[in-house]
C-alpha cells in the first residue's frame, strides 16, 4: 500500500495527491484542519475512489466518530505507548461485540441508504517514544493492521534528535522489528524517496512524500535556474 501525505488543509491538495497514489493519509496532528475542511478532503479522496486515513494526536472518542463516520478507511494514531490506549482505541473504534463504537445514519452509510456496517477500519498506532518500543509485545497483542515508527520523535526520545543512525535509536528500531512482522510494519518516507525507500519494499504500508516538502524542494529547483 503506497500513500500520499497531507498537511495542508485544502481539498483540491487532496486531488492532486490522489492521481498517483492508493490513497492520502490526511495529517491532523502537524496539519491545519478545521471540521469542514477535513471533511471536504475526506469527500474528495473517497470520490476518486482512494484509501483515506487520517492521522490524529490523540486517542479522543469525538474525533475518532467525526472521522469514521465521514467514511475514512483507517486512522493513525500518534505516540501510542500502552495497552490503555490500546484498549480505548478498540472501544471507540470498533461495534459491539468488540467495542461500543456508535451507530448512525451517517456518510459512511450514505445516511443508511447503503449497508449500515461497512468493513472495519485499519487501524495503525504510531510508535514514536522508547516507552512505546518497550511495550510494543502489549501493543501488538490488540492484533492491529500495521504499526509505524516515528521517528523524529523516537529519535528526540532517546535524546538525539534527528540522528537516525545513532546506536541508541538504533537498538529501539531492532527492538520494534523483533516483534512486528515486515508486512505489518509502516514507514513515512518524507522526502528523497528514491534514495530513502531502500530497505523498505516489502513493508505492509508506505506513505511516501509530503505536500508541503514537495513545494518547497520545488520551489527550491526553480528559484536555483
Amino acid at each position: 500500500m503506497k500513500l500520499s501525505w497531507q498537511q495542508i488543509p485544502s481539498s483540491l491538495v487532496s486531488e492532486i495527491l490522489c492521481i498517483n497514489s492508493e490513497g492520502v493519509v490526511l495529517d491532523t496532528e502537524h496539519g491545519w484542519y478545521n471540521n469542514e475542511t477535513l471533511f471536504s478532503c475526506i469527500q474528495v479522496i473517497k470520490s476518486k475512489n482512494k484509501l483515506c486515513f487520517v492521522r490524529l494526536t490523540d486517542v479522543d472518542k469525538k474525533s475518532i466518530r467525526y472521522c469514521l463516520d465521514s467514511g475514512v478507511d483507517g486512522i493513525i494514531f500518534s505516540t501510542i505507548e500502552n495497552s490503555d490506549q490500546c484498549q480505548k482505541i478498540i472501544e471507540y473504534c470498533f461495534y459491539a461485540p468488540r467495542g461500543k463504537r456508535g451507530l448512525g445514519l451517517v456518510r459512511q452509510n450514505m445516511w443508511g441508504s447503503e449497508d449500515l456496517v461497512k468493513d472495519n477500519p485499519i487501524i495503525v498506532p504510531q510508535i514514536e517514544t522508547k516507552e512505546g518500543v518497550k511495550n510494543i509485545k502489549e501493543i501488538s497483542s490488540f492484533g492491529f493492521d500495521y504499526y509505524l515508527i516515528g521517528p523524529y520523535d523516537l529519535s528526540m526520545s532517546v535524546g538525539d534528535p534527528g540522528n537516525f543512525e545513532s546506536d541508541n535509536f538504533c537498538l529501539q528500531i531492532n527492538n520494534f522489528n523483533d516483534i512486528i512482522p515486515e508486512e505489518k510494519r509502516a514507514i513515512h518516507i518524507p522526502n528523497d524517496v528514491k534514495n530513502n525507500i531502500k530497505g523498505y519494499e516489502r513493508y505492509g504500508m508506505k506513505c511516501l512524500g509530503m505536500d508541503t516538502i514537495s513545494i518547497i524542494e520545488y520551489h527550491k529547483e526553480v528559484m536555483e535556474c
